[in-house]
């Protein structure tokens, strides 16, 4: 039996300023390939996640995206929720620590 790949086709979005990009790989060559893998700059942070060390990233179409990009690793993702068990008291400076 043999297998040949009909079509792939891959959609990218810029994290940076939202430029989509689809792209059909039908009959693509390797100088072809390589070439559009070089226009996409990846951002990654290595994160804690559930007690194992993971990374997240995110995707830009220019160089000029990276910045923009790259700021969506600082921001706290949406499902990470605050504690709401913070003692503030004992925050205050010159206040000793509960225990």
């Amino acid at each position: 039996m043999s297998k040949e790949m009909v079509s792939q086709r891959v959609k990218q979005t810029c994290d940076g300023c939202g430029l989509v990009k689809e792209t059909e790989m039908v009959g693509v060559d390797e100088q072809s390939l390589v070439a559009e893998i070089q226009t996409w700059y990846q951002v990654g942070r290595k994160v804690l996640m559930n007690g194992q060390l993971g990374q997240i990233s995110v995707d830009a179409c220019s160089l000029a995206c990276v910045p923009a990009a790259a700021i969506k690793l600082a921001l706290p993702s949406p499902q990470d929720e605050p504690a709401d068990n913070i003692d503030l008291a004992s925050l205050r400076v010159g206040e000793p620590l509960a225990n």
